[in-house]
């Protein structure tokens, strides 16, 4: 569903969503739904219920304009029958060389009869469905509106033209329990039922990327991406110190919401030297971007130059970026 994708953004990019759970139900139900998606380049786990419980979600929900971009965005989800509220846990999985057409699978505190009931009864959407390998995919789209009469010029007054705008906007789901849904294109979600039955294998099974996300489990988003050639080339420039990624194969870090915004991210590289010269590189660039904003006069930019991140190589060829505490660098982690 487009909405709920929409939705993984905001927190993501806001580091944005009442209950809390043990570390131990919340592990067991993660691995759950990493075996309901099928293998990928990138993942990512959003706990939805720890950032709504944290006070960062109240100040977001406070200015204007993010409160007015969730609420269209919960108001777009009602429309597809599910509530904000009912959203526990996402893992979203992208596709080996691109970051579009993500399946998604979704836990929550709703019910698929009361799910299905609401979509039935909702009349700006249509339901359909088909039979995949015995699993009933649902199909969603949204229904054409017609908008208003409009006077057509160069016709007698009065005479009104109707237009009618069609939507493409369409979701396919699957349930795989009451309240585990898979959603995505119709591909992605058949992709989901190929690794239920067997015949397609589960990013669980990708050590490499559930590793890395295992790397800190408490985090409110976690995330980690296989790095190709193809992504790496397109990060050269001849005017900034921009590092030489070609040496980068897995990048992966965590967004948490404890205490304000907590951010850490890791570059893994093939060579222990790489990863110094990629660290060095990043704070030469780093660098520049606080002698930047810290000549501006706006005292609601300058102070961003103090929270902007380091780097440093560690052991096993990794280059670690997190921010600094008070001006400080942190070894933990990134505040805002």
């Amino acid at each position: 569903m487009r909405r709920i994708v929409f939705l993984a953004i905001i927190l993501a990019v806001t580091v944005s969503t009442s209950v809390k759970w043990s570390s131990a139900q919340s592990s067991t139900r993660i691995g759950d739904l990493l075996g309901l998606l099928p293998d990928g380049g990138a993942v990512a786990v959003i706990d939805f219920q720890k950032i709504a419980g944290s006070s960062l979600w109240t100040t977001i929900n406070a200015q204007e304009k993010f409160k007015t971009a969730i609420d269209k965005a919960q108001s777009e989800m009602g429309d597809l029958g599910v509530k904000l509220s009912e959203v526990h846990t996402l893992a979203l999985v992208f596709p080996s060389g691109g970051m579009n057409n993500p399946t998604i699978a979704v836990t929550g505190g709703f019910e698929q009869s009361d799910l299905l009931a609401r979509l039935k009864a909702n009349g700006k959407v249509k339901l359909t469905s088909e039979k995949y390998k015995n699993y009933d995919i649902y199909k969603t789209s949204s229904l054409a509106t017609a908008a208003q009469p409009k006077e057509k010029s160069g016709t007698k007054p009065g005479a009104a033209v109707s237009i009618t705008a069609a939507t493409k906007d369409e979701a396919s789901f699957v349930f795989h329990d009451a309240t585990t849904v898979v959603t995505g294109s119709l591909e992605a979600v058949r992709a989901s039922i190929d690794v239920m039955t067997g015949a397609r294998q589960s990013i669980s099974r990708n050590v490499r990327l559930t590793e890395a996300l295992a790397q800190n489990p408490a985090a409110a988003i976690r995330f980690a991406l296989s790095i190709t050639p193809a992504m790496t080339s397109a990060l050269q420039s001849s005017e900034l110190p921009i590092p030489d990624f070609s040496s980068v194969g897995l990048v992966f870090g965590t967004i948490d919401v404890t205490s304000g915004i907590d951010l850490s991210i890791t570059l893994r590289t093939d060579t222990a030297e790489h990863a110094a010269s990629v660290a060095e590189r990043l704070n030469s660039l780093l660098g520049m971007a606080k002698g930047f904003l810290g000549a501006m006069t706006d005292p609601k930019i300058s102070p961003i130059a103090q929270r902007l991140p380091g780097c440093n190589d560690r052991s096993q060829n990794i280059a670690d970026c997190r921010c600094p505490q008070d001006g400080q660098y942190n070894q933990r982690r990134c505040r805002r």
